[in-house]
């Protein structure tokens, strides 16, 4: 499906739908709020990035530990705990990958921004900056219309007509179309294979601490938990949020189209760095992961019923959007 959309918009250029338009406007009274908003803070960023690997090295660390010296049942619950963690830590390395596209790492300083998004969580994910820019860039300019990799992805596995009212049914048909999900990635990606088998050498550096505490047979373990993250765990995450974040069908504007992860589970493991708060992202670019919270909280402060009641919502995984949920209280 991918390849015709693309043969129909080459066949009739002229003919193809104009993108989405935005579809709101906010109170005059937030312009400097929004201004202030768009205020790049590199070494935070920075911060983050090495914290989600450290986060990796210590719960590997700590789950080969407890294999090695643990109860059974103990040193399985630790494994299979950790393949998890490092599924999310990517996938919040990902999310910095996002930033980076935007350059919310250093908007001043885009050398800067690309070498550090890159040497931190493109090479470990598998993420060469300027392809995923490249496409990314596509999806917010020509947001809704056939050149949208997005509402590519989501015509190609019908992600729209995934079972409404029963999360589990759902999760079951994001799991048959996950290999399919996988190779369309990679694809629009456009990334050489150079570039897919850096996360792979990235193990090194991932088991490196495991390796030299605890010896050879935990780092061999916490090998295979990295691999098992990246390679089965991570594009769940990724397909799932994905899934979540618009609603093509019946909507004509930016705003409607698009819905915000608001959940726990949501914040803490599919949108890790504010990346739930999607409507203002589609609305504010620019705005780096740090105050993208701020910001949703400022516009349901100012403008309960314009942005707040508007807003579309999940607070539970896969659960049909709503609307008219939040308030200025």
């Amino acid at each position: 499906m991918l390849a015709s959309s693309e043969t129909v918009l080459q066949a009739a250029p002229n003919t193809a739908p104009p993108a989405y338009r935005r579809g709101y406007s906010p109170p005059k009274g937030m312009r400097s709020i929004i201004a202030d908003a768009h205020r790049t803070r590199c070494g935070l960023t920075l911060a983050v990035a090495v914290g989600d690997h450290a986060v990796i090295w210590l719960v590997v660390a700590a789950a080969c530990f407890l294999a090695l010296h643990a109860p059974l049942i103990a040193g399985v619950v630790a494994v299979a705990v950790a393949v998890v963690v490092v599924a999310r830590q990517l996938r919040a390395l990902e999310c910095l990958v996002h930033e980076s596209s935007h350059y919310n790492w250093s908007r001043g300083h885009r050398r800067c921004n690309d070498v550090l998004a890159f040497a931190l969580a493109g090479m470990p994910t598998g993420a060469r900056i300027s392809d995923y820019r490249a496409s990314h860039l596509l999806h917010h300019g020509r947001f809704g219309t056939g050149q949208d990799p997005d509402r590519q992805r989501y015509l190609e596995l019908g992600l729209e007509e995934l079972p409404a009212g029963s999360r589990w049914a759902a999760a079951g048909q994001l799991v048959r179309l996950l290999p399919r999900y996988q190779i369309g990635w990679m694809r629009t990606l456009r990334t050489s294979p150079v570039y897919l088998v850096l996360p792979l050498l990235w193990t090194v550096i991932a088991v490196a601490p495991t390796a030299i505490i605890l010896g050879s047979r935990a780092a061999m373990l916490a090998t295979a938990v990295w691999l098992v993250g990246f390679l089965l765990v991570l594009p769940m995450i990724r397909l799932i949020g994905e899934a979540s974040e618009h609603v093509y069908a019946g909507t004509d504007t930016v705003f409607d189209a698009t819905i915000s992860n608001l959940g726990r589970w949501q914040r803490l493991v599919v949108h890790p760095h504010n990346d739930g708060y999607h409507t203002v992202h589609h609305l504010w670019p620019g705005v780096p992961h740090h105050a993208l919270r701020s910001l949703h909280e400022a516009l349901i402060e100012h403008d309960p019923d314009g942005y707040g009641r508007r807003l579309r919502v999940r607070t539970r995984l896969l659960e049909v959007p709503r609307s008219g949920v939040l308030t200025g209280r």
